[in-house]
C-alpha cells in the first residue's frame, strides 16, 4: 500500500499548477518577479472575481493564469502584439474555494516569470454557478459589446474593453434529471487591427459568465478593430469598432 501511495503521489494531478506550468512553458526555469497580479484578498462569492495581470519590461509572448483549488488549474492564457504598448489585461474569474492564483509570463527571450497571490472565498462557484436547462443553455444567443476610443493620437496607448453575454457553462452542473449539463464556453477570443493581431485569449471554464476582457494597444493609425469570439458549439461571433487619428 505504501508503494502504491508513493506512486500516486508522484503522478501530477490535472489540477496541479506546477504540472500545468510545465506543459505551457516547457523546461524553462520559472522565477519570481516581473509579473503583476492584482485581485482582492477576499471575495464573498467565487462566481466573478476581478483580476488584472501584467508584465513589466518587455512585452511577453504570453501570460498564463492558473489556480490550485479549482477542478482544473487553467484559467486563461493571453497573447499580446509585441508593439501593444502595455502587456496587461483584466477579466473576471471563477474560484471554487480559498486558494492561490498564479500568473506566469513567457518572455520573448525564453525566460519565464511568475507571481502568486492567495485569497479567501466564502462561497465557491465552479460547480454551482449558472442557471437554465440543457435546452436553454444550448439555444442561448450571445450578444457582444466593445468599447474603443473614437479618436486618439498616433502612438497613444488606448484601452479596449469587450464583453459578450454567454453562460460559460462549465460542464460541472447537474440538471433536473441529475445528469451533467454539457460544457459550453467561449473557447477563444481575439482582437485584430486592420488584420494584425492585437490581443488573443484562450478562456477556460474558470472565466466568469459573460466573459469580459480589457487590454491595450498602441495607436498606429486610423482603422478598424475587429473582434471575434469562438463558441464551443462552433459558432463565431464578431463585432468591430473604428478609431480615427485625432
Amino acid at each position: 500500500m505504501a508503494a502504491l501511495a508513493g506512486a500516486r503521489a508522484a503522478i501530477a494531478l490535472p489540477r496541479d499548477v506546477d504540472y500545468a506550468i510545465q506543459r505551457l512553458v516547457g523546461p524553462a526555469q520559472v522565477r519570481n518577479g516581473h509579473v503583476r497580479l492584482d485581485l482582492p484578498s477576499h471575495s464573498d462569492t467565487g462566481s466573478s472575481v476581478p483580476l488584472t495581470v501584467g508584465a513589466d519590461g518587455d512585452v511577453p509572448r504570453a501570460i498564463h493564469v492558473m489556480v490550485d483549488g479549482n477542478p482544473r488549474p487553467n484559467v486563461v492564457s493571453a497573447w499580446f502584439a509585441p508593439d501593444c504598448g502595455r502587456a496587461e489585461f483584466s477579466t473576471r474569474i471563477r474560484l471554487e474555494s480559498a486558494q492561490t492564483v498564479t500568473a506566469v509570463a513567457q518572455m520573448q527571450n525564453g525566460e519565464a516569470w511568475r507571481a502568486d497571490q492567495a485569497l479567501t472565498v466564502n462561497y465557491g462557484a465552479c460547480a454551482n454557478v449558472g442557471s437554465g436547462s440543457d435546452t436553454e443553455i444550448r439555444d442561448f444567443k450571445p450578444v457582444s459589446r466593445v468599447m474603443v476610443p473614437r479618436t486618439a493620437h498616433l502612438g497613444d496607448i488606448v484601452a479596449i474593453r469587450t464583453l459578450i453575454s454567454h453562460p460559460m457553462e462549465t460542464g460541472l452542473r447537474l440538471n433536473a434529471f441529475n445528469t451533467w449539463i454539457p460544457l459550453r464556453i467561449i473557447e477563444e477570443f481575439e482582437c485584430r487591427f486592420e488584420g494584425e493581431m492585437v490581443f488573443r485569449a484562450r478562456p477556460y471554464p474558470a472565466i466568469a459568465t459573460n466573459p469580459y476582457f480589457a487590454f491595450h494597444d498602441r495607436v498606429r493609425g486610423s482603422g478598424v478593430y475587429e473582434f471575434r469570439w469562438l463558441d464551443t458549439d462552433g459558432s463565431v461571433y464578431t463585432n468591430s469598432a473604428a478609431l480615427a487619428l485625432a
